[in-house]
């Protein structure tokens, strides 16, 4: 190692140990102890939130209690993206800062943008390999790290990177010829594109747990059915500590791209919250059915809200703390439901419903998230969720081996479910998948619904299987 790694090296142990050691609320009173200035230099310096805050007729002096920060305007895309210019939105209207830009998905019809600098890129990059150190002890295992997000999408780290987009083809290429170099190789993607990477792969002999495989799933929310079921299409043991993953990051592009991550024991906590009802409820309350992916998140970085308050229909609330951010976003609504726990009262929801032993080492706050609150077929009065679907689908195997991931969602009085087949699964050798898939499903709380399979080719919502965008299922 270089001098440089070696620092890198002390300054990621140092922080860990610190966030095994601290007490939480101590944790948690940094970023309320952050939230003020982040604001007051939002407020002072970003003509676009200047204009807001004058249009609300906020008194910036007046704002200086966590109470006093929780009366301010609520941002979201819509509100800002589509009415600033671009300039308007940077710290003191300079874009002359700018090493990188990036782009949301604009799965909502709406792009927003994410300004980055050099020094924000640096940031980046240890706040990844914080959180990879944290999941798979990258100090100590020679590690390769191949990056299978959609082009554009770029991963700051210090470990040997290879960035292949959505090529399958890559991606299988780089792990026959490099990760047999590597004690471990970790694998980032979409959840859609992951599996079409495991299924190809198995087509292909790979042999996953030989190569040390690890997987990271970003970009689009998914059940624990399909992590059950990536785990045994390549051999990972979920309940091995300290052994391979599967886990997940969530990032926001106008936001930062790794805001919140999974950790051994929130993963554990998820897989027996979906067979335990009565640590599911006590959870996540009364007759929950869908489980949501459980994150830890960094208080000194990003200051969290759910909002409305003591209500079981919360949205996220981010506000960003870092004085490097060229859009310094404050009480801005990413449009996800989702709920916050601090590390005490999980550890006491836990230890009162025997799970002691998933207590998560990190002290770090929790949040839980859904998916997009908005994003639902209200069929006769029921919400359809996209969410309780992919659960259902991946519970059977013999199903999810057969289709690509791709459903349509369509008709509100008479509600129909449209899935994609694999490229090279035959429709004709499919007997009685329709009648699994309506099994799977009989377990939710959901309207009868006719469900189509179609040959991959005959599916009319992709003329082409697109993995550079998110799947739409409505």
């Amino acid at each position: 190692m270089n001098i440089k790694q070696t620092y890198e090296r002390y300054k990621r142990k140092k922080i860990l140990n610190l966030l095994l050691n601290t007490e939480p609320a101590k944790i948690i009173a940094m970023g309320e102890k952050m939230a003020i200035p982040a604001f007051r230099r939002a407020a002072t310096r970003m003509p676009a939130y200047k204009k807001i805050l004058n249009d609300h007729k906020v008194d910036i002096a007046k704002i200086r209690s966590v109470a006093d920060f929780a009366k301010l305007p609520i941002l979201s895309k819509k509100t800002l993206f589509p009415l600033f210019d671009i300039e308007e939105l940077c710290m003191d209207g300079d874009l002359s800062v700018i090493q990188g830009a990036m782009t949301s998905s604009g799965f909502s019809g709406i792009y927003s943008f994410g300004i980055n600098t050099p020094q924000n890129y640096k940031t980046i990059a240890m706040s990844i390999d914080m959180g990879l150190q944290a999941n798979f002890d990258i100090d100590h295992k020679k590690t390769f790290f191949i990056n299978a997000l959609p082009m554009g999408v770029k991963v700051r780290t210090s470990l040997p990177l290879a960035e292949t987009s959505v090529r399958d083809d890559m991606v299988l290429a780089l792990l026959k010829k490099i990760s047999p170099k590597f004690t471990q190789t970790i694998i980032l993607s979409d959840p859609h594109f992951i599996k079409k990477i495991v299924d190809t792969g198995n087509a292909q002999k790979i042999d996953w747990e030989k190569l040390g495989v690890s997987f990271v799933l970003g970009e689009d929310w998914f059940s624990e059915s399909f992590r059950t079921y990536l785990a045994e299409e390549t051999g990972l043991d979920l309940d091995k500590p300290n052994g391979r993953l599967i886990g997940t990051t969530m990032g926001v592009a106008e936001l930062d791209l790794n805001i919140f991550h999974e950790g051994f024991e929130t993963i554990q906590i998820r897989r027996a919250a979906v067979t335990d009802k009565k640590l599911r409820e006590a959870l996540f309350g009364q007759d929950a059915e869908l489980v949501p992916i459980i994150f830890h998140y960094y208080p000194h970085r990003t200051y969290m809200e759910a909002v409305p308050e003591k209500s079981d229909d919360q949205e996220l609330v981010f506000s960003m703390l870092s004085q490097e951010m060229a859009i310094p976003l404050i009480r801005y609504n990413s449009g996800d439901k989702g709920k916050l726990m601090t590390h005490t009262e999980l550890a006491k929801i836990l230890t009162e419903c025997g799970y002691e032993r998933f207590i998560p080492k990190l002290k770090l706050p929790i949040v839980c998230v859904w998916g997009r609150k908005d994003r639902c077929l209200i069929a006769n009065g029921v919400k359809i969720y996209p969410e309780i679907i992919k659960q259902g689908l991946y519970e059977n195997t013999t199903v999810a081996r057969t289709i690509t991931g791709h459903f349509f969602l369509s008709n509100e009085t008479d509600p129909q479910m449209e899935i994609q087949l694999r490229k090279d699964i035959a429709l004709k050798n499919i007997t009685d998948l329709d009648e699994r898939i309506k099994k799977a499903l009989s377990q939710y709380k959901l309207p009868d619904m006719k469900i189509i399979i179609y040959p991959y080719a005959d599916y009319p919502h992709a003329m082409e299987l697109d993995y550079e965008k998110k799947f739409n299922n409505l």
